[in-house]
């Protein structure tokens, strides 16, 4: 930085990840201050997080040193979902073009495309022979409502550029961008699944069972009896109740498992019960490709369970 000069910026993307470990974000804006850094050197940051909350977690001397200001970026909506994908799809789609209207000259014929305008003003037409003209709206209209993600989006037309492929389909239509949308979702929850702790996939391991058992939807006591059988087999060790019941809630806020609020429990507090909110052949499949879950049982397991 004193080789550089000047305002010097770091952006830290996912800032969120730091954690407890604030301390860049204490010596950072002190640099001068503690002499890290000569005078002519002024260091600034960009922290990009999707978490709302994470300054909420800073020290109170981190919080008084950045200063900081914070610009919020919406979600897309379907419009602008719409411009970003006909982009997309004049580069990745045969027989596809968005093309400026001021090159078609006085001969062109607009009739059967879509107008766009970008940001200077110059006006486009979109055309394609492959892309029926509900599938970009359809796929727009599906994201805006999810989370409003290009990324999503993409992805979608991208699948649904591939299941048209693989079913041997001259075109891409709203069938496809359905279908896609259902793998996508499905590959987006195995991937979560995949990624789970030992702990988590122990929970997971519990609820499938009973799933499979006929018992779901079952509250957490019966679970946990499950959860503390499974670990007996694969030789892990066994939580708490109390902190087993954060694993079962993590379950449910990734959409893996439904908990519903029931009545009240027996000390006076809220008894939940949950259910598998994914099939229960991809749960054991990707439980069965984890080596320590390799060789249970799920449809035994309920059977033989322990009291909890």
């Amino acid at each position: 930085m004193n080789e550089a000069g000047g305002t010097i910026i770091i952006v830290l993307d996912e800032i969120d990840t730091l954690g407890d470990d604030d301390r860049i974000l204490y010596s950072l804006p002190r640099a001068r201050a503690q002499d890290y850094v000569e005078d002519h050197v002024f260091p600034s940051i960009i922290g990009i997080s999707n978490d709302l909350q994470w300054r909420d977690n800073l020290s109170p001397k981190v919080k008084s040193s950045l200063y900081d200001d914070s610009v919020l970026f919406s979600p897309y909506d379907a419009t602008q979902l719409q411009q970003i994908l006909r982009r997309r799809a004049a580069k990745a789609f045969r027989d596809t073009e968005l093309i400026p209207i001021d090159e078609l000259g006085a001969d062109g014929d607009p009739d059967g495309t879509v107008v766009e305008i970008d940001q200077s003003g110059q006006e486009y037409l979109f055309r394609s022979s492959v892309l029926t003209d509900d599938v970009i709206p359809l796929i727009a209209a599906l994201s805006a409502q999810d989370t409003g993600d290009a990324r999503q989006a993409i992805k979608y037309l991208r699948k649904a550029g591939e299941l048209a492929d693989k079913h041997g389909d001259d075109w891409v239509g709203a069938e496809h961008a359905r279908e896609a949308q259902a793998l996508v979702e499905r590959e987006a929850v195995v991937e979560a699944m995949r990624e789970m702790t030992t702990q988590a996939h122990l929970a997971l391991a519990a609820l499938t069972a009973l799933e499979l058992s006929g018992d779901a939807p079952v509250r957490a006591k019966p679970i946990y009896g499950v959860y503390k059988s499974v670990a007996s087999r694969i030789d892990a060790d066994k939580l708490g109740q109390r902190r087993f019941k954060d694993h079962l809630r993590e379950l449910d806020m990734q959409g893996i498992a439904d908990g519903e609020k029931v009545t009240a429990g027996s000390i006076g507090g809220p008894a939940w019960e949950y259910q598998l909110q994914v099939d229960t052949d991809i749960a054991v499949e990707v439980l069965k490709d984890t080596a320590r879950f390799a060789d249970i049982d799920f449809e035994r397991i309920s059977a033989d369970r322990p009291s909890a």
